[in-house]
């Protein structure tokens, strides 16, 4: 089973991630990108997301983890890729695309 935290797992329950973005695989997961604030900041890959409330910006994602996020999203050519980088390799996904305007609000 793919893992898509990119990082050891320490986060169970909920996580609020900074700087984030959202990527679709070409094979139609999507998936959140970011920083996330529980784990000082260190970068994350969440699983696939099942659901997600605009009104209180919390994502669930297959395996029942909750990510809300918090201010605007990151800079197009932030750290974030890396680490989606990394994901797609570790998961052999061949491309994917950035949909985080379609989870973005002028609020923060």
């Amino acid at each position: 089973m793919p893992a898509w935290i990119s990082a050891p797992v320490d986060i169970a329950g909920d996580a609020m991630l900074m700087e984030w973005r959202v990527m679709q695989t070409y094979s139609g997961t999507r998936h959140f990108v970011g920083s996330c604030r529980r784990s000082s900041g260190v970068y994350r890959v969440s699983p696939p997301i099942i659901s997600f409330d605009a009104g209180t910006r919390v994502g669930l994602a297959k395996d029942g983890l909750r990510f809300g996020l918090t201010g605007f999203a990151g800079r197009d050519d932030g750290l974030w890729r890396l680490y989606w980088l990394i994901a797609m390799w570790n998961n052999k996904i061949s491309g994917a695309k950035d949909v985080t305007g379609e989870y973005s609000s002028d609020e923060t």
